[in-house]
């Protein structure tokens, strides 16, 4: 893993004022440089890489320059079972989807495994590398003509709610902010999970108040915002695990906000943030606020049935939405 940032000790797990006993405080330090992270952008870190792994309520601070910045705030089945499994009726199928514009999150280009491209990509000899997650271009097996679209690996990931970009299937005279696919089109479901939305906003409104305070601020200086919440988007993942990355495209002044549901039986699939060694086990129903512009992943997702789905919902504002107004 390269040099330690600090010589310090590795993890400071010190008591703080708490309202409720119940809630475990800790403080973590960055065991390596941001230089030393970003080199391993793309990459996967295993349970044995964590020295704290995170299985119930807890308050998580960063210690910066003798400040504690929040890192993560984890409560524990705080979700309704009714809410997880409306959920998973509605949204399971749309999560399956893949896509391949999910960038550093869905892994390194490997050219010696092009399963984990899209199948219209079958000629590495046309590509044209952008940087270690992206691909431009690509000849098309219908006509044979260059497609000047940039793709990365396939993830089974789909969006939800409302998007700040273009489709890019409509051409250049699309509107540059709109309402998904799912949203717009499967209408009965979206209208079923939105309680369930509206539960994982309450969890962010109560844990994290001045950072949920401003998000929804901004997020209802325009339309595109799914009511009643500070959020514009979903997205939600299928039995996807990540590679290291930060978040980008959210309010840079919000939170993120992280709900797992389940099916079946798994191990694995913890949320960890490598560079402070200290990863937390989000399970069904579960509730995670977490600082999404800190590099972060997960460990290795294994089945222990024969059918298991780990659906996880990310929450969030999109934060060129304010640049469309109106819908």
């Amino acid at each position: 893993m390269g040099k330690k940032k600090t010589k310090s000790k590795q993890h400071l797990k010190l008591k703080l004022s708490k309202k409720n006993n119940k809630v475990k405080k800790i403080i973590v330090e960055p065991q390596y440089s941001d230089k030393h992270m970003k080199s391993k952008e793309g990459e996967y870190f295993d349970r044995k890489h964590y020295n704290t792994i995170i299985n119930e309520d807890c308050d998580c601070y960063r210690l910066e320059n003798n400040n504690y910045i929040l890192l993560l705030k984890l409560r524990k089945n705080v979700i309704p079972d009714k809410l997880c499994k409306i959920g998973i009726d509605n949204l399971k199928k749309a999560a399956m989807k893949t896509h391949d514009n999910r960038g550093a999150s869905a892994g390194i280009i490997d050219y010696n495994k092009l399963d984990k491209l899209p199948s219209y990509a079958n000629d590495p000899s046309q590509f044209t590398k952008v940087d270690k997650f992206r691909i431009i271009g690509y000849k098309s097996k219908e006509n044979g003509k260059w497609v000047n679209n940039s793709f990365g690996n396939l993830s089974q990931s789909n969006i939800i709610g409302y998007f700040d970009k273009r489709d890019r299937n409509l051409g250049h005279n699309a509107p540059p902010c709109r309402m998904t696919a799912f949203t717009s089109q499967q209408v009965d479901k979206w209208k079923k999970v939105l309680p369930l939305i509206r539960a994982i906003n309450g969890q962010f409104k109560k844990l994290v108040p001045d950072k949920y305070k401003i998000q929804y601020k901004k997020a209802h200086e325009t339309d595109f915002v799914i009511k009643n919440t500070a959020f514009s988007t979903l997205t939600i993942n299928y039995n996807w695990r990540t590679a290291l990355h930060k978040d980008a495209g959210d309010l840079k002044e919000g939170f993120g906000n992280l709900v797992i549901l389940e099916e079946g039986d798994y191990e694995g699939g913890e949320l960890g943030f490598p560079q402070y060694k200290v990863a937390v086990n989000v399970r069904n129903g579960d509730f995670l606020a977490m600082d999404v512009h800190e590099w972060h992943c997960n460990t290795k997702i294994i089945s222990k049935s024969k059918d298991y789905t780990r659906l996880s919902l990310v929450s969030y504002l999109r934060e060129n939405m304010i640049k469309c107004k109106d819908l």
